[in-house]
């Protein structure tokens, strides 16, 4: 699939200037978007505070980030933005990380598909902090991203 056929929904847009415009006052718990044929569409993006109301993840530590990580692990691929916000001593920054996952064990054309058309998610929502690609369940561990991010000036 060529990127210059892949095109980024203007719902895509809108949500995620939404989001990154307010990372001191988060409207959502993460983002989430697929690529659906040629369109990269918004996939999961629940209203803030609602991953913790889910049994399955409210008792965890971070339940927002577990709730990307199970939805990002189910569907196989995709891409999502979270906020890590993290005590350096000196106040709470935060930091806009965008991920690209594709299970390793998926199939070669959706391994292709997603990460040659990450790009125009990319180009489509700028001002992240920090990608990272993830191909299985570790790359999507908090630790790991924190640690990522943490190195980052």
């Amino acid at each position: 699939m060529s990127i210059s056929v892949v095109k980024l929904h203007p719902d895509c847009v809108a949500i995620f200037n939404e989001f990154k415009g307010n990372a001191n006052k988060p409207t959502h718990d993460f983002l989430t978007m697929k690529l659906d044929g040629v369109n990269i569409v918004p996939d999961l993006c629940p209203p803030i505070g609602t991953s913790s109301e889910d049994p399955r993840f409210g008792d965890k530590e971070h339940p927002a980030f577990d709730h990307m990580v199970s939805h990002l692990i189910e569907k196989g691929s995709g891409y999502a933005f979270y906020i890590f916000r993290y005590d350096k001593g000196n106040g709470h920054p935060s930091k806009l990380v965008f991920y690209t996952y594709v299970d390793d064990n998926g199939p070669a054309k959706t391994k292709m598909a997603i990460t040659s058309s990450k790009q125009v998610v990319e180009k489509g929502c700028p001002g992240f902090s920090l990608k990272i690609q993830a191909n299985c369940k570790e790359d999507l561990s908090y630790k790991v991203g924190l640690d990522l991010v943490l190195e980052r000036p």
